[in-house]
Formats: structure tokens, C-alpha cells, sequence
């Protein structure tokens, strides 16, 4: 009886001292697990580019994609941006933006960037000899250079997500969802509706500019029901480009957006324009700009189809409630509740 008391502990010690081998291996081979140090992304050819497998600092290289990066819940990553530390609304609404990039680094600058300790720098960059800076430096560089439709303009956007990773891709797919939702409501309602002649005319540096069709802009004035006036204009490099005062009046516009009240000021004050249907009728409008212009290719510029189709085509969209459309936009992306008073500056283009 005792022999087989022995024996049965001995078995029963056997097999623990087994099962505490298997599972000390177990436990070994997670403890040499090791977080990768980095991953790959592909740019819009299909190159591969390598990048940290954590990225924490990022240089968007245009402000319409910092502002993209800060919709992403990543503007605390900003460390360095094109418009420095200058937007003063943006800061107010993203102000981990300033613990960032204390100092206002900008992408204009290459020294700027390279202090910033940026790990990646994205944007419409085509410079070999800037990029190859860049890359010697150890910043990841990846081009995002079209921004003609709005499948190229969310491809950028779950581009930036999949650089910034965490919960980007799920909040840029968000993003794009309510991109489309806006794109086919103004579309749907203004299928029937008779087009307007439309003109995206800007003042700068004593010169006047205006959109072809390859500007997303030109894009959002058609879905509202607009035929842009520029659409075939013919622009040596880009989207926008300059125009004769003799231009805008063999166009003749019934409709002018314009960025902000400057471009208005003198759009009015052009002795020549007097002519122009859009300045008889009193239809020159200044573009909305909350923490980024509307009429670009930010993520702002998501409102823009429907303040254009509410400005187009009155008429059609009597119900739509622009002040309602802001605060739902910034309460869902910025977790922001925007006063009244804040709404109507950003709708007055100020």
C-alpha cells in the first residue's frame, strides 16, 4: 500500500514538473517577443517606403494637411507645420498643436523640419534633392501629390492615417463616410436644377486668380449646381493661376466666391467689374474659414459643397441650416461645442 502511495506521488510530481516546463516556455518565448522598429507604406505608384513602426512626430508639408493630421486626433504629433504657429483659431482648438511645435518650426523651411525631429514628412513634395535631405536626416519621406477629386482627397486622408496608425484609419474612415453623405445630398438636389455660371476669383499681391476644373473647388461648385466659368483654362503649373481684369468680364460670372474679404473689397471696388452680373446682383461671397479655408483641400473643405449649394441654388436648399451643419461638423471631428458667436465668423469668411 505504501509502494503505491510512493508511486502515485511520484506520477502526480511528474506530471506538474512536466507542465511547469511547457509553460515556463511558454511564458520565455513572449518575454523574447519584440515589438517591430518598423513597417511599410506605400505611396500612390506603389513603392514601398519604410517608416517607424510607432510614429510620434510628423511634418505635414502643406497646411490643409496638418489640419487632415489634427481631424485624425493626432495634432499633438505636429512638429512642424506650413503655417508655423500663426492660425490663431486652430491653435484655440487644437492646443496640443503649441506643446508640439512650441517654437512655430515650419515645412518651409528644411533646417526647420530637420530640428523638429520629425520621423515623417508627407505632402505634394516632388524635390529629389530636398527629399534625399530629408531621407539622409533619417525622415521618412512620403510624396501625397493629387488632390483633383474627392477619391484622391480621401485617399490622402487614409494615407495620413495609416502613417499616424492607432485610432486614425478607423476616425479617417469616419471622415470619409461623411465626405460622401455630403458629396450625394447636393448632388442628388441639384440634378434638375438650372447650372450657374460660377467663379472662384481671388486678389493677391496686386494680381487677380482664378481655378481650372482640376481644383477641388471646382469640383464642390459643380456638385452645387454650378458650371465653373475657369474649368478650361489653361495653367502652366497647377490648379490656380492668374487672369486679366478683361478675363472675368468676357466670362461674366452670375456668382463669385472669393477667399477672404480683401478679394471682396476689391472685386467691388474694380471700376471694370461694374459690368459683371455677379457684381450688379450682389452676388460676391466671401469663402467660410474655420481652422482651415473651405475652399482648399482641407478637411473643412467637406462643408463646402453644401454652403456653396446653399449660395448656388437658394431655393432648392431652403431647409439646409449652415450654422446647424458647423456645429454637428466640429462637435463630431473636434469634440468641440462651438459657441454661436464662433459659427458666424467662420461663415462670414473672417
Amino acid at each position: 500500500m505504501k509502494n503505491w502511495a510512493q508511486r502515485t506521488l511520484f506520477i502526480i510530481g511528474s506530471i506538474l514538473l512536466s507542465l511547469c516546463v511547457i509553460f515556463s516556455g511558454c511564458s520565455s518565448g513572449n518575454e523574447t517577443t519584440t515589438e517591430p522598429t518598423t513597417r511599410i507604406v506605400m505611396d500612390k505608384e506603389g513603392n514601398p517606403i519604410t517608416i517607424p513602426f510607432k510614429v510620434d512626430r510628423v511634418a505635414p508639408q502643406i497646411g490643409a494637411m496638418a489640419h487632415m493630421t489634427a481631424l485624425l486626433g493626432c495634432a499633438d504629433k505636429l512638429v512642424a507645420t506650413a503655417f508655423g504657429g500663426t492660425n490663431a483659431y486652430f491653435n484655440k482648438i487644437f492646443p496640443e498643436y503649441l506643446t508640439a511645435n512650441p517654437k512655430g518650426l515650419s515645412t518651409s523651411n528644411v533646417e526647420e523640419v530637420i530640428a523638429s525631429g520629425a520621423q515623417v514628412l508627407y505632402g505634394p513634395i516632388t524635390d529629389n534633392a530636398t527629399i534625399e535631405k530629408y531621407q539622409t536626416a533619417g525622415i521618412a519621406v512620403v510624396p501625397l501629390t493629387t488632390f483633383s477629386t474627392v477619391e484622391q482627397m480621401k485617399d490622402n486622408i487614409r494615407k495620413i492615417a495609416e502613417i499616424l496608425g492607432g485610432d486614425a484609419p478607423k476616425r479617417a474612415e469616419d471622415f470619409c463616410k461623411y465626405y460622401d453623405e455630403q458629396m450625394a445630398y447636393v448632388s442628388d438636389k441639384t440634378a434638375n436644377a438650372s447650372d450657374v455660371r460660377v467663379m472662384s476669383l481671388n486678389y493677391n499681391a496686386n494680381a487677380w486668380g482664378t481655378i481650372n476644373a482640376k481644383d477641388i473647388c471646382s469640383v464642390y461648385i459643380t456638385a452645387a449646381g454650378g458650371i465653373n466659368v475657369a474649368a478650361d483654362l489653361v495653367i502652366a503649373s497647377g490648379v490656380s493661376g492668374g487672369i486679366s481684369t478683361e478675363d472675368v468680364i468676357k466670362w461674366n460670372p452670375e456668382l463669385i466666391i472669393t477667399n477672404n474679404q480683401a478679394g471682396k473689397d476689391a472685386i467691388l471696388a474694380e471700376p471694370t467689374f461694374k459690368t459683371v452680373q455677379a457684381v450688379k446682383d450682389g452676388k460676391v461671397y466671401v469663402v467660410p474659414t474655420g481652422t482651415y479655408l473651405w475652399s482648399v483641400r482641407s478637411a473643412e473643405g467637406a462643408m463646402m459643397p453644401l454652403w456653396l449649394a446653399k449660395t448656388i441654388h437658394p431655393e432648392i436648399f431652403t431647409d439646409l441650416d449652415m450654422n446647424k451643419v458647423v456645429r454637428d461638423y466640429y462637435q463630431k471631428f473636434y469634440d468641440y461645442e462651438i459657441p454661436d458667436d464662433e459659427i458666424t465668423v467662420i461663415l462670414a469668411g473672417k
